[in-house]
Parts: C-alpha cells; sequence; structure tokens
C-alpha cells in the first residue's frame, strides 16, 4: 500500500499503541475500492492519513496534512474557494460552471463543490489520497486526484472525549465527543468543534493615522459604515456532527446530520506595490486594506445523508444512499490589497447540491470481487457579484495602465502574460503607475466632482448542473499472487448556465472513461502493481452576448507504477508516474465583472516519483521520510499544432521537490510517559501563476513543528506544549490573485508560529 498513514500518520499512530506493540506497523484497512481491503491488495497510488494521528496533533483543517504528503499541495487561505493541487495539477478555479479536477469526498458523498470543500476535520477515522484519475472509484470530478474523509462511526461502548487548546493571537480550539450506545442494536455519536482565533495580520484601514482617518466607507448597498478594525487572516469554526446507526444481522443504516458555521476574518490579500500610509509592501507586515472592518466571510453549511447496507448474503451487498446539502456564502474582499479603492467586491454564493446513488457489491469464489452501481447528482448555484470602486481613482488607473501598455509592449502588467522582462523592470513600470495614484505631498488623488464609490452590479451568475452515471468494476485474482483490477464509468450530464439573468447556454455531455490495474504480490510483504486510467474534466459551457461557446473536455491518460513492502518494523512504497494532458483547461478572471472565463489553452505531458519509509526502531523510537519530485510544465505546442503561450512553464503550485521528516521519541518515567514529537517539511519553488510571471513565486523553504506530551500509562489524560512553525519561518501561500490582473498583484502570507497548550481527556 502506498503511503500506509501518510508518513507521520505511521509514526503517530504507533505512538498511540500500548508499549507492548509500539515497534510494530500495524495492518491498514481502506475502502478506496468501495470495499474492505488491506492497503497492500489496493492497486492504487494513495496516502492514508489515520484520525489517531489528526487527534494526536489536533489538526482542523487539510491544508495541514500537504506539508507532509508528496506531491500534494492544499490551499486553504478561505473556505470560500480552497484549492487542491495533486501531483501538479491545481482546480481552483472560482467558476460555478466548472467541475473540479479533484474529487472531495465526506463520508461517501461528493463535496467537490468549492464552497463545500473546506470541510472542518473532527473526529475523524482516516482520510485517504488519491492519486491519478479515479473515474470508477470518485466519480467524474476525479480527474487527477480523490480526497476522501471519512467520519467515526458510532460504537457499542459509552465514549467521552473532551480535547482543549489554547495558543497565541487569543486561539482557542475545543474539541468534544461522546458515543452512547441506546440499545444493543442502535448506536448515537455527536461530535463537535469550535475553533476561534484572532487575525494574525494587523489591518490598519481607517484608523486615525490611515488614509482614511474618518473611519467610514460604502458598503455594498452604498451606505456609509464603520470600517475601523477588524484584523485579517483569523479563524472562526463552529461545527457539528450527529450520528445515528442503527445494525442488525443483515442491514445496516447510518444517518447523519451536520452544520458547520464560518465567520471568518478578511483573508490579507495585501498589495506588493501600495504600502499602507507610513508602512511598506512586505506581505510579512501591517496591511491596510481600505474595506476595512466589512471584509470577511460567513458561510453556513449544513447536510443530511443516508446510507443502507444489506447485506444479502456473504458475497453480496447492497448499498443505497442519499445526500443533500445547502451552503450560504458571503464574502467581501479588498481585491487590490491597498487603502485605496480601485477595486472591492461582495459576492454571495448560495447552492443547494444533492444526489442519490445504488451499489452492489459482490465476491464470487475467493477469485471475483467487485462492484456495479448508478447515481444521480445535482448541483444548483447562485452567484451575484458586485465591485466597488472610487470612479475618479479607477479611471485614472484604468487611463495610466492602458498608456503604459503602448509605451511598454514587451512590460505587460497583467499576471496571465508570460514574459522576458525581468523582475526589476516590471516593477519599473509598476511604479508609473502607483505613482499617478498620489499627490506629490503622498496623498491619494481625488476629486470632489465624482462620488467617493459607485458599485457595478450585481452581476448575477448561474448555474445549473445535473449528472447521471453507471459504474462497474471487477477483480479476478488469476492466481493466488497475480489479480487484475478493470473497471469502467459511464457519464450523462446535462450543463446549464446563465450569466448577469441574460445569456444562456445549454448543453449536454456524455463520456466512458476507463480503468485498468494489475497487482503482483511477490510474497505475503511485497508487491508490484501497474494502474492506468483516463480522467476527464468536463466541458464548460460559456453564455456570451451572441452564441454561447462550449470549452473542450479536458482528458488525462494516466500511467502509474508502484511497489510496496511492509513487514513488523517498516513500511517501504515508491512509485512512478507519467501523465498526458489534452486540451488542458485554463480558466482567467474578467477584470471588469469578475466573471471566470475557462478557455482550451494546450497540452502538456508530466512524470513523477514518491516514495515513503516508515521504520520502528525499538518500542520507543520511530522515524518516517517522504520524497517527491515532479516535472510538471506546458508542452511547447498547443493541441491545433500552433505554439504554446505557457509552452516550458512550471504549473501552479507544482514544486520540482518535496520532502518530510518525523521522529517520535518516548519515554516511560515510571507511571508516566513523556512523548516528544519533532515534524519537518521542505518545498522547492512554486509559482503561483501558470504564466510563472517573474515576482509571483514562493522559494524553496523549511518549516519544523515539535511537541511534548505528558500522560500517564493509562492515556486517560494528556497535556501537551506545542509549537508550529517553530522557527517562525515567512514563506507565502498565494500571490497575483484578482489584484494581478488588473496590473498590481497581492500576496498572501503563511501562517507565522503558532505555540500553545492542549490538554485531552477521555472516559
Amino acid at each position: 500500500m502506498k503511503n500506509i498513514k501518510c508518513l507521520r500518520g505511521v509514526a503517530v499512530s504507533a505512538l498511540l499503541l500500548p508499549a507492548t506493540s509500539y515497534a510494530q506497523i500495524e495492518e491498514v484497512i481502506v475502502t478506496a475500492q468501495k470495499r474492505e481491503q488491506s492497503v497492500l491488495d489496493v492497486p492504487v497510488t494513495m496516502d492514508v492519513v489515520s484520525g489517531k494521528f489528526l487527534e494526536q496533533s489536533s489538526i482542523s483543517e487539510l491544508d495541514d496534512l500537504s506539508r507532509f504528503l508528496p506531491n500534494v499541495v492544499i490551499q486553504e487561505q478561505a473556505v470560500s474557494l480552497p484549492s487542491f493541487n495533486i501531483r501538479g495539477i491545481t482546480d481552483d478555479t472560482a467558476a460555478i460552471t466548472s467541475t473540479p479536477r479533484i474529487s472531495v469526498y465526506q463520508d461517501g458523498f461528493d463535496i467537490s463543490k468549492k464552497t463545500l470543500a473546506s470541510a472542518a476535520l473532527f473526529d475523524v477515522e482516516r482520510i485517504e489520497v488519491l492519486k491519478g484519475p479515479q473515474p470508477t472509484l470518485f466519480g467524474m470530478a476525479a480527474a487527477n486526484g480523490a480526497v476522501s474523509i471519512l467520519s467515526k462511526r458510532p460504537s457499542n461502548e459509552f465514549e467521552l472525549e473532551t480535547k482543549l487548546a489554547f495558543y497565541n493571537d487569543s486561539g482557542t480550539d475545543f474539541k468534544g465527543m461522546v458515543n452512547v450506545p441506546i440499545t444493543d442494536s442502535l448506536n448515537f455519536r455527536l461530535a463537535t468543534l469550535y475553533r476561534q482565533q484572532d487575525g494574525t495580520v494587523k489591518n490598519r484601514a481607517c484608523a486615525p493615522d490611515s488614509y482614511n482617518p474618518s473611519g467610514l466607507i460604502e458598503n455594498v448597498q452604498g451606505k456609509l459604515e464603520n470600517c475601523a478594525g477588524g484584523d485579517l487572516n483569523g479563524v472562526s469554526v463552529r461545527a457539528v456532527r450527529a450520528t445515528l446507526e442503527s445494525q442488525t444481522d443483515a442491514v445496516t443504516t447510518t444517518l447523519r446530520l451536520s452544520s458547520e458555521v464560518n465567520k471568518q476574518p478578511g483573508i490579507a490579500f495585501k498589495s506588493g506595490s501600495i504600502a499602507p500610509r507610513n508602512g511598506d509592501t512586505s506581505p510579512f507586515s501591517d496591511a491596510e486594506l481600505g474595506y476595512g472592518s466589512q471584509l470577511g466571510i460567513d458561510r453556513e453549511l449544513n447536510s443530511a445523508d443516508i446510507t443502507v447496507n444489506y447485506q444479502i448474503n456473504d458475497g453480496l451487498s447492497l448499498n443505497l444512499d442519499s445526500f443533500y446539502k445547502t451552503v450560504q456564502l458571503s464574502e467581501a474582499f479588498d481585491a487590490d490589497g491597498s487603502a485605496l479603492r480601485i477595486q472591492d467586491a461582495f459576492f454571495n454564493n448560495d447552492a443547494d447540491v444533492y444526489g442519490a446513488s445504488a451499489r452492489l457489491v459482490f465476491a464470487f469464489n475467493d477469485n471475483v470481487e467487485g462492484f456495479v452501481g448508478a447515481s444521480y447528482n445535482r448541483d444548483k448555484s447562485e452567484l451575484p457579484y458586485s465591485i466597488l470602486i472610487d470612479p475618479y481613482v479607477r479611471g485614472v488607473f484604468d487611463a495610466t495602465r492602458a498608456s503604459l501598455a503602448e509605451q511598454y509592449p514587451n512590460i505587460p502588467l497583467d499576471q496571465n502574460v508570460k514574459t522576458n522582462a525581468t523582475q526589476e523592470q516590471i516593477a519599473g513600470v509598476r511604479q508609473q503607475l502607483v505613482d499617478a495614484l498620489f499627490n506629490e505631498d503622498g496623498t491619494p488623488i481625488s476629486n470632489p466632482n465624482f462620488p467617493r464609490t459607485i458599485i457595478r452590479g450585481p452581476f448575477l451568475f448561474e448555474s445549473d448542473i445535473e449528472v447521471k452515471s453507471l459504474v462497474a468494476e471487477v477483480s479476478y485474482a488469476v492466481t493466488e499472487a497475480l489479480n487484475v483490477t478493470t473497471g469502467i464509468r459511464y457519464i450523462d450530464e446535462r450543463r446549464y448556465a446563465r450569466d448577469f439573468a441574460v445569456f444562456e447556454a445549454e448543453a449536454d455531455f456524455t463520456a466512458t472513461l476507463p480503468r485498468l490495474a494489475v497487482n503482483y504480490n511477490f510474497n505475503d510483504s511485497s508487491s508490484v502493481y501497474f494502474n492506468f486510467a483516463e480522467g476527464r474534466r468536463s466541458p464548460v459551457v460559456n453564455p456570451n452576448q451572441g452564441s454561447p461557446s462550449v470549452t473542450k473536455a479536458e482528458s488525462v491518460d494516466s500511467y502509474d507504477l508502484g511497489v510496496k513492502y511492509q513487514n513488523e518494523k517498516m513500511l517501504l512504497t515508491a512509485a512512478v508516474f507519467m501523465y498526458t494532458y489534452s486540451d488542458y483547461q485554463q480558466s482567467f478572471t474578467d477584470p471588469v465583472t469578475l466573471k471566470s472565463n475557462t478557455v482550451t489553452v494546450g497540452d502538456s505531458d508530466m512524470s513523477g516519483f514518491e516514495a515513503t519509509l516508515n521504520y520502528s526502531i525499538d518500542e520507543s523510537f520511530d522515524f518516517g521520510l517522504s520524497l517527491g519530485l515532479l516535472d510538471a510544465t506546458f508542452s511547447n505546442s498547443a493541441g491545433d499544432g500552433g505554439d504554446f503561450a505557457y509552452g516550458g512553464n512550471r504549473f501552479r503550485l507544482a514544486p520540482e521537490v518535496s520532502g518530510s521528516l518525523v521522529v517520535n521519541k518516548r519515554f516511560q518515567l515510571q507511571d508516566w510517559q513523556l512523548d516528544l514529537m519533532f515534524l519537518s517539511s521542505y518545498q522547492s519553488e512554486v509559482f503561483f501563476e501558470s504564466s510563472n510571471y517573474p515576482g509571483l513565486s514562493q522559494d524553496a523553504f523549511w518549516m519544523s513543528d515539535a511537541s511534548i506530551k505528558l500522560s500517564p500509562s493509562s492515556e486517560k489524560w494528556q497535556v501537551e506544549l506545542y509549537a508550529d512553525n517553530m522557527f517562525d519561518e515567512e514563506y507565502l501561500i498565494d500571490a497575483g490573485n484578482t489584484g494581478g490582473g488588473i496590473g498590481i498583484p497581492t500576496y498572501v502570507r503563511g501562517a507565522g508560529r503558532t505555540a500553545g497548550i492542549r490538554f485531552n481527556a477521555r472516559y
């Protein structure tokens, strides 16, 4: 099995085992192929992160995991638009009409939609991360991989757990869980999460020493509001999940209700060109985003699902499920990252997502197993978008930018344009643009004959996506050592879009996606596998003034060759892979309406290597290593044979080298246990735009965490001192953004040092 527990997942799980078995790496059971299997028997390159690791480290967000998953980058700067990148391919388009390239599932249900995918992690059994296309296992959105989050289910024993943490920036985490057996066949589990942290970036907007000392600014309704205060990059999560499960000899029924509410402070999209008053443009210092305390994200996500599993006989079971999810989200953000109102924005994004599926799982004569199934999914979304500008400032800005484009045609300010210009040349031209926005005394330009703010919009975008699919997969044991798996998914989809409440487009598409895998076991401890799969990203229907346009479907052929070795002390996994992409889709944001437009830009080939090693030296000491190597670049020619503008460029968020180390050491002090953990990860340079635009990248960096845990031998409670990013490494998680599209990129810093104390107790 690839990555039995995602490197430090293995180590931490071992850490939580009784001392008598501390040195043994246990077998892990997964459900990646829609049935319970040992990870060593699954011919898929995948990482498995244990729930024990999540609990021990109190991780509540997916992006914390990507440091330790080879060739995986997860970016969650906001719950409104998380970005999942597997093997160099990302899926962070904001268009509600586009299909993600990476599926995200929670408890077997699709939450790939952007406003759903940023799920709080609490009371989790495990997380399975599958690499490469997964058409038969996780549907049409899994063109390049899948992330499957599996919550803990009710048990037939009474359980009670509480976890409380306090850390810098007034941070507080609380996790609670109670499991109650109601009858011999009926069990109930309730889990909750509360997390609150003040903003880690000070926003000096609307203060007496700011560019807007009045402390007032027009909101999206055109009314003056107080804009003082409101720090940036904070966290606010309240989540609860209730699960009721009934088990009889033949039927298991699971009913789950959940809710998550986020009131996230504004994101620190800080301009790298326009400094705060008496400040600087460093993304690691105070910001002055003019929208002030009006910035922020509110999201309410509610969900209900039911699963019924009927065990017909020893070799046949029927699984039926259905779900409904509703999300209401609103966000105000400062697109230019400065105190000037060049472009602020506000949008709502409400959606109803629901579906159902049926799956028949079979196993015959110990040689044949697999499943057949059908599913239906519907996604109905509305996205009204408003833009707030100072008309005089924006007018001067646009006119100056147009003039500079004529003067310096080879030094583009648009981040989407590939250029040979140096960063210094670009900065020089951009400074001329910024200088036009300020008077000689350093105050922003203004004109009393113009209103302070005009509101463009709301521009209304709507979508209705309906997908029906049939799927089948069969594994056949040719011999005791050789197993062949083949599968296919048929997709029938209807895609409707309407822009600005006027322009409409609708189209139907079908596709057939195959998968073939071979697994050969040399013995009980080692195996080799080959996996081929075809992935597809759906066409995008673009309503336009005049006739609608349809973007071609993006397709990918994926090949994996991997080996696995496991004994009681060591787990070693390694895989090489190669992708061939056709009709790669690229999204660009219209600077006027903020509409996300998707076009076909070209083809590409990519390849890489992944490996993990986990080793238990003895009952008190173990370590883990991971390494990812990635060659993810665009081809030089487009699909039509012409030159491709991004040819030779590296993909966005695609480090050539990534790696990590985890070390765990346990000391037995009479009736006490002392656990020391050290974690360190490395990432080489990444670009934040496919254009590889100068200055929009993050250099290579290391980041390290450490913790000290003390508990009695019974492990009924534990106290922990910890420090994440203990050396306070400065790094970016994004750059460019909407501001880069209009010529003044913004930068989002990563989290600095977080240190605190945790208390855990269980009964």
